[in-house]
């Protein structure tokens, strides 16, 4: 059961590495102050484009992923070490 919690924690570890580089990639000019209050969707013709693209997805994967090992690392922890 450590052994477990040792991977899983690696794997977390992983996963919070490459959500930061995700959402990093993901930063564009319309990401400033005025893209959160909608300045970026001036520049296309039919407003602000709907669904998520390839790194949007990935992004969204990844943040699920980070979740359900966070509570499996809570889980496997709490069995492994509680004596």
């Amino acid at each position: 059961m450590v052994v477990l919690a040792y991977v899983l924690i690696s794997l977390h570890v992983a996963i919070s590495v490459a959500l930061g580089v995700a959402v990093m990639m993901q930063m564009s000019k319309s990401a400033e102050l005025g893209g959160a209050f909608g300045g970026g969707a001036s520049h296309t013709m039919f407003g602000r484009k709907k669904g998520l693209d390839t790194m949007g997805k990935i992004t969204l994967a990844l943040a699920v992923g980070f979740m359900v090992n966070s509570v499996l690392i809570a889980f496997v922890v709490s069995r492994a070490f509680s004596g």
